[in-house]
């Protein structure tokens, strides 16, 4: 590769490191070997570029990993290894409650974990307060 401008080098890399979804992994040594010929102020660039692409994915990642469930509102989600954690208001269900109807006022917010085991979603009640739990 003679030309080593930002363009010339970033089209490989999205050869082996597609930006939105990947059908296979990428070849790592293959990208190490293109990011080893980036001069510094490639690779400042490159890095400020990959930073908003993380964030993006990220976003992309927690929006559509939201647990979503009839009668609950979710405040907030934070993602620790293979575990979703989600703040969130919940209707108990009970006839006269509080929380009753379309408009009751929702109890909590109360932490709940969410996990795939066996290709099933299991959830667990954390409680008021954040905590980190082993899931089996």
């Amino acid at each position: 590769m003679d030309c080593h401008c930002l363009n010339c080098l970033f089209v490989p890399l999205t050869i082996y490191f597609p930006l939105k979804a990947m059908a296979k992994r990428p070849d790592i040594d293959k990208l190490r070997t293109t990011l080893g010929q980036l001069t510094l102020a490639q690779a400042k660039q490159l890095y400020a570029e990959l930073g908003e692409i993380v964030k993006s994915l990220e976003q992309e990642s927690a929006d559509s990993e939201v647990v979503t469930a009839k009668g609950r509102e979710v405040m907030d989600t934070q993602r620790i290894d293979n575990q979703l954690y989600q703040l969130e208001l919940v209707r108990c269900g009970k006839a006269g409650c509080k929380c009753a109807g379309m408009d009751g006022e929702l109890h909590g917010p109360y932490w709940y974990v969410y996990w795939r085991e066996d290709g099933k979603l299991k959830s667990r009640y954390v409680g008021k307060r954040f905590k980190q739990i082993q899931s089996r």
